[in-house]
């Protein structure tokens, strides 16, 4: 694969691809909105604050550059959501809007821990308007602030610093921002078991010359789950201000608070789940005690972007925010899928996670445009800071409490005992810090270059009083990107790229301190930007992870290799304004190198299946009778899914298929959307400790009823 793919980087360099490079300075336009000379694109643009879209497929990416660039310059992998697909799907969650990249794994809403969605087998890195939320706090699955989300797969540590997982790729969630046309928009989705969750849009310009905007979203979530007891709240609050002088300069101030309370739930043991050739444990089981009090997280933000364009050739921009977060989580769980006195005794114990964290970031850049002869230029010189700082700790039961699982009486919750006391006591800080040269070439409106090189810097003070350790590190790192595109004939591209990065290691348990984590990818494919409504992204990668933690005796040792391989296919064909077609596929291998324990190397890892794929089609009436109709429908696929690493417990394979029915007259929309159809019972991986499963969502409805005027 690596020979087939650096073949692919060097074709792409000679050969390359796309169209021509867009103008735009800023890496996030405010209102006025201006007009973006996309080729191939046709009538039916609509400008958005994030950049234009024609129907479900936006025509430009902010996040794979900094800059405003169509999709097709771009010579890396991007598939970009927006707003209007959110809605004709009728998505409650970001993880629902997550399934439709191909390759991509979505935590479960139900799942409160400190861990990230997976794209290309890794872990990727859920970012907001470009900067980091580490550990990812609040109520990070609400919709009402989003307006597209962005997947930049792969290392991108040029441009994105901070975080924790930023491997398998970025996960870029684009606020909604002012624009200069006052609006209101109110509304509410209930069904499901319980579900309610009203939200409201407001938008309203604060004099006449609309050089002051405002907007303000918010959102509040009931829902109880298929799984007892689960009872989850959660609420989101966003106000943003914009000053402007629509002529290039620009200040926008984004506050934001969220926060969730819900039951932590544990997950189930893969025998009596996964394996009922002993005993069989009801799916509907909340694996604690039911009197369990609820686990919080919240985080609350303030952030600052500045925009100021100097003159036609140079513009600058900068992004700024500050953040407070925290974790209460009181659980009760087990330790491993198997019993401890078979049949369906397991030892359950009390864990407690109290955390608070305080985060700042950082990022500025100059930009300059510039032309020689047939070769368009565009330089970015950039410098970002990112540092956390990480108080809290886990507590715990040392020996557990033997329950039954198939008469399971529960343990009240105690954070107290003579066999209770600390597992980690952690009073850490994370700093990254660098410097970033980018240049985009494009050649003849044809040929599209990229080069890259970020000087990093990454400090880990780990400090446990549990374990009795301190740690200091510094690790400074030449990270480079390049890449390649060329349009071989029109709408038809092919590209390559290479691109490395580092991430912190957290919570480590090692004797010597920590190293970072060292990834590396090389990608190769075809762009499709067609006059006849269709396009899409088709790559080959592979992508290697060094430096992982695994365990030898008590202690870990960063001596673990991990190594993903695959292809990917996101298409989008909208042949005309009454259609719209999604289709992803992804297949995946994702396997161990090395290890510790050398009975894990080759073995698959968890939660990624080797097949999955997405498919969304709708048709909207808009003529006649029936105009204002939308009908849509879809299906979602996933093969089987490794539960514990060298382990034989697998997920089955699953479809689901989901439906929406909605009708729009005058200010007024109602919709119905089904999901899961056709009932089918599955498990899904859950990530808690070493592994354990969760029994998905059966079919359920939810009706809306919004307003806009």
């Amino acid at each position: 694969m690596s020979s087939i793919l650096m073949r692919g980087l060097l074709a792409g360099v000679a050969t390359c691809a796309l169209a021509h490079i867009s103008t735009v300075a800023s890496a996030q336009e405010t209102t006025p909105l201006p007009q973006i000379d996309v080729e191939g694109a046709s009538r039916n643009v609509t400008p958005t604050t994030a950049g234009p879209v024609q129907g479900i497929r936006a025509l430009t990416t902010t996040g794979a550059t900094r800059t405003e660039t169509p999709i097709e310059q771009v010579p890396n992998s991007v598939q970009v959501i927006p707003r209007q697909l959110i809605e004709q799907q009728g998505a409650l969650s970001q993880a629902e809007v997550f399934a439709n990249f191909a390759g991509v794994q979505s935590l479960p809403t139900i799942n409160y821990g400190q861990l990230n969605h997976k794209a290309r087998g890794f872990p990727a890195e859920r970012l907001t308007d470009g900067l980091p939320n580490y550990y990812d706090p609040g109520a990070r699955d609400l919709l009402v602030n989003v307006e597209r989300i962005e997947l930049l797969r792969g290392p991108q540590a040029l441009l994105y610093s901070g975080g924790a997982n930023a491997i398998g790729g970025v996960l870029n969630v684009v606020s909604k921002l002012p624009t200069d046309r006052r609006f209101a928009e109110f509304g509410i989705t209930m069904g499901g078991r319980s579900y309610w969750t009203p939200w409201f849009d407001i938008n309203q310009p604060l004099n006449t010359e609309g050089t002051v905007l405002f907007r303000i979203t918010g959102q509040i979530e009931g829902a109880r789950s298929n799984i007892e007891v689960l009872d989850r709240r959660s609420l989101s609050i966003n106000p943003t201000l914009t000053f402007t002088n629509n002529a290039g300069t620009s200040l926008t101030i984004q506050g934001s608070y969220s926060r969730r309370e819900q039951q932590d739930y544990a997950g189930l043991p893969a025998i009596g789940t996964l394996d009922r050739s002993s005993i069989s444990i009801r799916n509907t089981l909340f694996p604690s005690s039911p009197t369990i009090p609820k686990a919080s997280s919240d985080l609350a933000s303030l952030t600052l972007r500045f925009d100021h364009a100097f003159n036609e050739t140079w513009s600058t921009f900068t992004t700024a925010r500050i953040a407070t977060s925290g974790f209460n989580e009181p659980s009760q769980g087990i330790l491993r899928n198997t019993p401890s006195a078979p049949p369906s005794t397991f030892d359950v114990y009390n864990l407690l996670i109290r955390e608070r964290l305080n985060e700042t970031s950082f990022n500025t850049n100059l930009v300059g445009r510039f032309q020689a002869g047939p070769a368009q230029h565009r330089l970015l010189i950039g410098v970002d800071y990112n540092r956390v700082v990480e108080r809290g700790g886990m507590w715990g039961d040392y020996v557990g409490t033997p329950v039954d699982f198939l008469n399971p009486v529960f343990p009240t919750f105690a954070e107290s005992g003579p066999f209770y006391g600390p597992y980690l006591l952690a009073n850490n800080a994370y700093r990254t810090m660098g410097a970033t040269l980018q240049l985009q070439t494009s050649v003849w409106n044809r040929l599209h270059l990229l080069a890259g090189v970020r000087i990093a810097n990454l400090q880990i003070n780990d400090n446990d009083v549990a374990l009795m350790k301190t740690h200091e590190s510094s690790t400074t790192r030449i990270l480079p990107r390049l890449g390649a595109a060329f349009e071989i004939f029109q709408g038809v591209s092919l590209f390559a790229g290479y691109a490395e990065g580092i991430k912190p290691v957290t919570f480590y348990t090692g004797i010597d301190p920590a190293k970072p984590e060292e990834s590396k990818q090389l990608e190769a494919g075809v762009k499709l930007n067609l006059p006849f409504g269709l396009s899409g992204t088709f790559a080959l990668f592979e992508l290697r992870r060094r430096n992982v933690p695994t365990t030898v005796g008590f202690f870990a040792v960063q001596t673990g290799e991990q190594r993903s391989r695959g292809l990917e296919a996101d298409v989008i064909w909208q042949p005309n304004r009454n259609w719209s077609i999604l289709g992803s596929y992804a297949y995946i291998d994702a396997a161990v190198v090395r290890d510790g324990n050398t009975a894990l190397v080759g073995q698959t890892l968890v939660g990624v299946p080797r097949h999955s794929g997405r498919l969304w089609a709708n048709y909207r009436f808009t003529e006649g009778t029936l105009d204002g109709l939308s009908v849509g429908g879809g299906l979602y696929a996933a093969s089987e899914q490794v539960v514990e690493l060298g382990n034989v417990f697998r997920t089955p394979a699953f479809v689901t298929f989901d439906a929406r029915i909605s009708y729009q007259y005058r200010n007024w929309t109602v919709a119905l959307v089904g999901k899961n159809l056709a009932d089918r019972r599955y498990f899904i991986p859950y990530p808690y400790l070493s592994g354990r499963v969760a029994p998905a969502e059966g079919r359920t409805a939810y009706l809306t009823v919004s307003t806009k005027f």
